[in-house]
């Protein structure tokens, strides 16, 4: 996006390219899933790869095959993001130690010529997933970034801050749609150019873009993740530079910390019909401790369930035959209590819309061993 001297709003959902959106979406969405797949069994094998590598070259060989794959998908997940058909694991948050936590990073990305500052207000928290809500960041402060540096600045600054609202508080532009309920809010300003009201209302369409070097994913990832989320993503008036505001609804959660379990030995289930992926992920499992049965699909793991018990099981969501919804609920009635932890590169409709009351895990494809590790200690 190129940000241009003034200051507007852009608050209501894009009403060009409405069209092609869904197009993009329904493209993204028959290619992700096998895409994901291969993708997760790239970076899993390189994974296992680069644990037993000695040479310190060769093992930055395949970190660098790591980061490109993860690159990769990446870019899909922006496509599924703004067509909102992204799988969301939203658990509650609260939303001022998201940011702390985010804060090194970000620093990073806005580099050394611009100083980004963080500033704190009262608790507000959320229900949200915390890897899309840093992916909403994220794209926020490179687009406030960018544009600095395409104005030919040598210094810049960007403040995020984050608090909540009452809903009489509720910013004038989004009065007409946004429910009067308390909010969590968390603003991204800089003291760039601004945003030419010509263009303001285009800046969260697909693919539109004025930059030379520009995607025009950002901006319309990060709508298309808080909009699934529930929230709203704002354009704000602003006296100097641009103002980006994400409302989220405020919730009473409890943040909760799990503790990690042992699961030396332990029994797992892993179901998953791409065999690359799902040989490499058992292998890497199997040194972090687990007894790995394999699946390569759902009733396939149904009678492995009928055998016995795991203590865990893993399971992609898209397959053929019995999908990962179907199996999960088939291995509760079979064993009460069981703890499951759903993949996916691409869910559908129905898959989105049922994951987050199951009592599930989720982790998004590709990922890392390491990362499933941790995801199965959280959910243990």
């Amino acid at each position: 996006m190129l940000e241009t001297p003034g200051s507007s709003s852009a608050t209501a959902e894009p009403a060009g390219g409405v069209v092609r959106t869904r197009a993009v979406g329904l493209l993204a969405a028959g290619l992700a899933h096998d895409l994901n797949n291969m993708l997760g069994g790239i970076v899993t094998t390189a994974e296992l790869l680069h644990d037993r590598m000695r040479d310190p070259g060769d093992a930055r060989d395949l970190s660098a095959i790591v980061d490109q794959a993860v690159r990769a998908s990446g870019l899909v997940r922006q496509i599924l993001a703004f067509s909102r058909q992204d799988l969301l694991n939203p658990v509650a948050a609260e939303l001022g130690r998201e940011l702390q936590r985010m804060a090194p990073m970000l620093r990073s990305l806005a580099g050394p010529a611009i100083a980004l500052e963080v500033g704190q207000g009262a608790p507000a928290h959320v229900t949200a997933d915390p890897t899309a809500l840093e992916r909403v960041v994220v794209n926020l402060v490179l687009n406030a970034r960018d544009a600095i540096r395409e104005a030919g600045r040598s210094r810049g600054c960007i403040r995020i801050e984050c608090g909540r609202i009452s809903p009489g508080e509720r910013p004038e532009e989004g009065r007409g749609f946004m429910p009067p309920v308390p909010y969590a809010v968390l603003r991204v300003a800089d003291d760039g150019p601004g945003v030419d009201p010509a263009i303001a209302a285009r800046i969260f369409e697909p693919y539109f873009t004025t930059r030379s070097k520009g995607q025009g994913l950002g901006l319309s990832g990060a709508f298309g993740l808080v909009k699934q989320s529930g929230g709203f993503l704002l354009l704000e008036p602003s006296a100097r530079g641009a103002r980006f505001a994400v409302y989220l609804p405020e919730t009473a959660g409890v943040v909760r910390t799990a503790p990690p379990a042992a699961h030396a030995g332990r029994l797992l289930l892993l179901v998953e019909d791409e065999l690359m992926l799902r040989m490499s992920v058992a292998r890497g499992l199997e040194r972090q401790g687990w007894r790995v049965r394999q699946a390569p699909d759902g009733e396939a793991a149904l009678k492995r369930l009928a055998q016995e018990r795991p203590a865990a099981m893993v399971s992609d969501i898209r397959m053929p035959g019995l999908d990962g919804i179907g199996l999960t609920a088939a291995a509760r009635e079979m064993w009460p209590g069981l703890p499951v932890l759903l993949t996916s590169g691409y869910a559908d409709e129905a898959a989105r819309a049922a994951v987050p009351g199951m009592g599930v895990g989720f982790i998004a494809k590709p990922y890392t061993v390491r990362s499933l590790g941790d995801r199965l200690r959280e959910l243990l």
